[in-house]
């Protein structure tokens, strides 16, 4: 029986087959799997592609194109009109949607002032093109009042550039102008230490018209800056009182008188304060221009899910080789599967037959011992038999008068009682032993479980019998006691009860000879449920040849 589980357990671990069928099982999985997807991309149409990068790269080309003319347009040799200006004003609008466009892309703040990415840059760009093109006014005004600033100076200008001492108010206001005039004068000098000679010369020589670039903007910010501090020192110069400093006073009120005629004063103001913010203005914005940012990396949310997303990425032919590849690898692999359970089902067959064969030979010896186990209890029911005469008489010749000397016909009865009694048990114990070594037989696991209880219980039965005996054994001995009494009273009573109990004696056998016969009928029909001409002993009967086919044939009863 332990043989017959191990087969079973051996069977079901059969890791070949279930490695072969787990990659079959595979195969056919990912075959289907990728006709699934042919399917689907060719049934189901995938959603539009995200193009917000390479419209942010469209975008990035027009900004940089306007970059590029933001540049041209800020050169140093640029000629400042207004239609420059309304060209700057025209990169306002692109430059603002880009910014804004960016910040959202790029889920940046849309505010930031941060040069390292596209929104802060382009709006430091548009803060300072918005302060340029807010200048305008008196930007393209500088090269007038300049003009009206030196008109003062001509020959027949209401002041003389020799009319103050020097390192006065006066003389440096006049110098500054002159300074101014040379940024535009034919071979002037641009020394900056020239003599106050030089600069009066400088200053009543006609100014020549040139037109007005970013470059004489920017070298306009030195003599600028110098006309404006002199015309708060020419005020209080003008307010001196002393009468070694009165020529002085008198030059500065008379300059004075000739810019407030012109209203020179309050546009020199306002002029030096626009153009303080176009200077820096226009400095940040050449170096905003410079090293610009790459293409904003547009942040794309995740797209829903679509079941185009599970398409086949190549095109149908390639798919459909693929399906076909996949398709004979299983194929292979499920005859690989069938070739490897036929060899392990062989296999399992021929130790399964084998030990069918086993089991077969050990129930047929089996059957020898019952059959000499019956004969020996029916043996032992006659002798109970005769044991069951001999009391009867026993007893008749009690309730009779004896005629015979009763002494010696009681010891010869007694000494057959004792006689049989041994035999008794010493069959039994034969009996027993024979029994006990069928059961271990059994025990060893050649036979059916069932079998095996039956044999115990069978044991135990000619143990009961064994216990029998030996009470006859004693009730002879006390009825011998007995009968040496001189009072034989109740002798009868004994006897009879005697008598009872080789009657169950016999009973007892007789259901242990009928269980045994239970016992041999089972293992009969164990080995002859067989067909005929299937059984181990066939080939080596010697009447296999003699046997008709088809008629069922077993072995003989027991």
């Amino acid at each position: 029986m332990l043989e017959g589980r191990k087969l079973s357990l051996e069977m079901q671990r059969d890791s070949n087959s279930r490695v072969w069928t787990t990659l079959s099982l595979l195969i056919g999985i990912g075959c289907v799997s990728l006709l699934a997807s042919l399917w689907i991309g060719l049934t189901i149409a995938p959603p539009a592609p995200d193009k917000s990068q390479d419209n942010m790269a469209q975008a990035h080309d027009k900004v940089l194109e306007g970059v590029n003319k933001l540049k041209s347009g800020l050169a140093a040799d640029q000629t400042l009109s207004p239609e420059l200006f309304a060209e700057l004003a025209e990169l306002v609008p692109l430059l603002d949607g880009f910014a804004q466009a960016s910040a959202k892309a790029t889920q940046a703040a849309a505010d930031s002032r941060d040069p390292q990415i596209w929104p802060g840059r382009a709006n430091l760009i548009l803060d300072d093109l918005n302060t340029l093109i807010l200048a305008k006014e008196p930007t393209l005004n500088l090269m007038s009042t300049r003009d009206s600033l030196s008109a003062l100076y001509k020959p027949k200008g209401p002041v003389s550039p020799q009319a103050s001492v020097p390192l006065s108010a006066f003389r440096e206001f006049n110098t500054g102008v002159a300074e101014w005039v040379k940024l535009t004068t034919p071979n002037a000098s641009s020394s900056v230490g020239a003599s106050t000679a030089s600069a009066a010369s400088a200053a009543k020589s006609p100014a020549i018209s040139a037109p007005i670039t970013w470059g004489f903007v920017a070298s306009s910010k030195v003599p600028l800056r110098q006309i404006n501090v002199q015309v708060d020192a020419l005020e209080a110069e003008s307010k001196l009182t002393d009468n070694t400093t009165a020529a002085q006073a008198k030059a500065a009120q008379t300059l004075l008188t000739a810019l407030n005629a012109n209203n020179l004063t309050q546009t020199i103001r306002s002029t030096d304060e626009q153009m303080s913010k176009v200077w820096v203005a226009h400095e940040r914005l050449l170096a905003s221009l410079e090293q610009l940012p790459p293409v904003p990396k547009v942040f794309v949310p995740p797209a829903p899910f679509s079941w185009s997303q599970l398409a086949f990425p190549g095109n149908a032919a390639e798919g459909l080789m693929g399906a076909m590849a996949l398709l004979i690898v299983g194929l292979s692999v499920l005859l690989a599967t069938h070739i490897s359970g036929q060899r392990h089902l062989k296999l399992m067959s021929q130790k399964w037959l084998a030990l069918t064969q086993q089991l077969e030979n050990t129930l047929r010896e089996a059957s020898q011992p019952l059959a000499t186990s019956i004969t020996q209890q029916e043996e032992l029911i006659a002798e109970f038999n005769r044991l069951l005469e001999q009391s009867k008489l026993l007893q008749e010749t009690m309730n009779t008068p004896l005629e015979t000397p009763q002494k010696s016909l009681e010891d010869q009865a007694w000494r057959a009682a004792a006689r049989m009694q041994a035999d008794l048990e010493s069959e039994l114990m034969l009996l027993r032993e024979k029994l006990l070594n069928i059961h271990l037989q059994f025990c060893s696991g050649a036979t059916h479980e069932n079998l095996v209880y039956d044999l115990a219980f069978t044991a135990e039965g000619i143990q009961t019998v064994l216990t029998t005996a030996s009470d006859l054994g004693r009730s002879f001995a006390l009825l011998k006691e007995h009968l040496h009494q001189t009072d034989a009273v109740g002798n009868d009573q004994e006897v009879v009860a005697m008598m009872s109990q080789i009657s169950n004696l016999k009973n007892s056998v007789k259901r242990m000879t009928q269980q045994l016969r239970d016992l041999s009928n089972k293992l009969q029909v164990a080995v002859e449920d067989v067909p005929d001409g299937k059984r181990f002993d066939f080939l080596n009967s010697p009447r296999a040849s003699e046997r008709v086919t088809g008629r069922p044939h077993g072995n003989p009863s027991v």
